[in-house]
């Protein structure tokens, strides 16, 4: 049996313990939450004894190796500390994306576990999804010939944009990080992985649009449950984001409930009061959030292949609109409908259907990821699409270098 430990339990923690606990080789062992309602609440779900439930990271990792393998789910600026303390303990690791809004610490960890002779997977999860799994298989099977551009469009979604990048945990760039980064990683990889080829050089630009104090509507309250004048006409309204059904929105939010008020099992009420001074709650024109809302990545890769990643918080949906042009043919979809268009060049075009996954669980990836993991873990042999670190590091120097491409209106070469 494989034993996994955890260290934060907030929504992506608690995902992956989810899908460790549904796994027959493996079992949590130990976990690590400041947050004591998310921390004794997961403890007692999973059967985690309070001897190895621990509110402190330094107490955690004082207490030396408790399992096989360690989950990194904490914020983004903590990564570097808590991977380095970890490998140096022996643990292979799991961990979130972005491995570090530090471009020396994500080589350091690397560095790291090769010098230990351990695994570090990424979260790059879009990779273990149906869709995106079976465009890989399509790519590779040589069915549109040799891949000559990818192009990808990230629509985040407002509702999923205003919550995280506005009021959330990664609106502020020396908080945490670029959202090209934090957001997209995803996508940069997912190129690098579908076309096999390294990038050569980089131009981005981006800007900021809506989400500014100069667009605050005349008598705009601080929050939106002071209340606001504006509460019925404003989309950004953190009711009908959170709780509040109408006519033309559902609150997609609502599974982020416990992430928002802080508890293990809230009621609509906690949400309702919390909303009152919770960051969640601000108006999303007086928030200090400072990342990108709109953004594009052109990439020159290598053997003549380009790129192109569009970012965007204005969308209804949250999707990923996908374009590759072969020399054969041409993979035309949008992930989150579960099939994708294969349209083959003098010859016939067809539908290819896979399974949705489900938006919030990454389309399946997350499902998906914690399986290769466990069985990496349990037979030494990693799969063909694992994400481990040595190969995923590329779509984080991309970004990188995005955003010095961004900052200096410049191009910027990777070679």
């Amino acid at each position: 049996m494989i034993k996994i430990a955890i260290i934060g339990m907030g929504n992506r923690g608690r995902r992956y313990a989810a899908q460790i606990s549904k796994n027959p080789d493996a079992e949590i062992t130990a976990i690590c939450e400041k947050n004591p309602s998310h921390l004794y609440a997961a403890a007692q779900k999973y059967g985690v004894s309070r001897e190895n439930a621990f509110l402190s990271d330094t107490e955690f990792f004082e207490k030396g190796r408790l399992a096989d393998a360690l989950v990194i789910a904490t914020q983004d600026r903590d990564h570097y500390g808590h991977a380095v303390a970890a490998l140096k303990l022996g643990y292979q690791l799991l961990i979130e994306k972005p491995v570090s809004p530090v471009l020396s610490e994500c080589e350091e960890i690397a560095a790291l576990a090769d010098e230990k002779s351990l695994r570090v997977v990424v979260c790059h999860v879009l990779r273990y999804s149906s869709f995106y799994d079976t465009v890989k298989r399509v790519i590779d099977a040589g069915e549109i010939g040799d891949v000559v551009s990818v192009n990808d469009t990230e629509n985040v979604g407002y509702w999923h944009f205003c919550h995280s990048y506005v009021r959330g945990n990664w609106r502020n760039e020396s908080e945490t990080g670029p959202s090209i980064l934090a957001k997209c990683c995803h996508d940069l990889d997912i190129i690098h992985y579908f076309t096999g080829n390294k990038c050569q050089e980089v131009f981005s630009s981006g800007s900021r649009k809506l989400f500014l104090k100069d667009n605050a509507p005349e008598g705009a309250a601080d929050y939106c449950l002071a209340p606001c004048p504006h509460q019925k006409t404003c989309p950004y309204d953190a009711k009908k984001i959170y709780y509040g059904i109408t006519r033309y929105t559902i609150p997609k939010m609502g599974v982020h409930i416990k992430v928002v008020t802080g508890k293990a099992n809230p009621k609509i009420k906690d949400l309702k009061d919390v909303l009152k001074t919770s960051p969640y709650g601000r108006c999303v024109y007086k928030c200090d959030n400072d990342v990108m809302e709109n953004q594009n990545v052109a990439l020159r890769l290598e053997n003549g292949v380009n790129a192109n990643l569009t970012m965007t918080a204005f969308s209804k949906g949250c999707f990923r609109r996908l374009h590759i042009c072969g020399t054969k043919g041409e993979i035309i979809g949008i992930d989150s409908r579960g099939k994708f268009r294969l349209n083959v060049f003098g010859g016939p075009s067809k539908t290819i259907k896979v399974s949705s996954g489900g938006v919030f669980g990454h389309l399946g990836g997350d499902r998906m990821i914690v399986s290769d993991f466990i069985d990496l873990l349990r037979t030494g042999k990693p799969s063909t699409r694992l994400s481990l670190i040595a190969v995923t590091l590329e779509s984080h120097r991309i970004a990188f270098a995005a955003e010095e491409s961004r900052k200096s209106g410049k191009s910027v070469s990777l070679l």
